[in-house]
């Protein structure tokens, strides 16, 4: 068995092997535990892999986008959306409408270019200039840019599940303010007045 798992650490069909030889004899109930908790320590959502393959009897489904928790299954919309998590600057917003095309619309990548039709979508004024608000994003690290292959960042997740409740200062960012500090009055300039 020792040499089988070192095997399976390397050959991905030895892995399924042993997995399948190990949940065979298992009744479909135990089996079902014993894959979701797997998946739970692996750091996965059991819900995101389909009934079909944590119990061989249920009928294959395709699998669906993920849902953000609510009491109603129903998807949120993107104005629903930017209303809960207030964002306060166009690069929270396109970290919003990336989170929302990944969530609700199960498009986990994107554009440049795809996220811009958003801000109508929301009932928002479109930015004047797009593509810095883009790149502010992608600076802040909410979005990863890669052409078409864009993505929302692991950063840009927790920012947005977080919320910015209607704060400028991006969330996880120190202010990037330009103005200099304002200096104290000497004593000296103070006896002078």
């Amino acid at each position: 068995m020792a040499r089988a798992k070192a095997k399976a650490a390397i050959d991905p069909f030895e892995a399924a092997r042993v997995i399948y030889d190990t949940l065979k004899p298992l009744d479909a109930d135990t089996r079902h535990r014993v894959m979701v908790s797997a998946l739970s320590l692996l750091g996965m959502d059991a819900a995101t892999v389909g009934p079909s393959a944590l119990d061989p009897s249920a009928p294959a489904t395709p699998p669906t986008p993920a849902q953000p928790h609510s009491s109603s299954s129903r998807p949120v919309s993107p104005v629903e959306l930017v209303q809960q998590k207030q964002p306060s600057t166009n690069a929270q917003r396109l970290a919003v409408f990336a989170y929302h095309r990944e969530r609700n619309e199960g498009k986990g990548r994107f554009s440049r270019a795809d996220l811009r039709d958003y801000f109508a979508k929301a009932r928002l004024v479109p930015p004047q200039n797009y593509d810095r608000d883009f790149m502010t994003a992608v600076d802040l690290g909410y979005i990863y840019e890669d052409g078409s292959e864009s993505y929302l960042t692991s950063k840009g997740l927790e920012a947005v599940e977080q919320g910015f409740g209607g704060k400028g200062t991006p969330w996880g960012a120190k202010s990037t303010s330009k103005r200099p500090a304002k200096k104290k009055a000497s004593k000296k300039s103070k006896r002078s007045q």
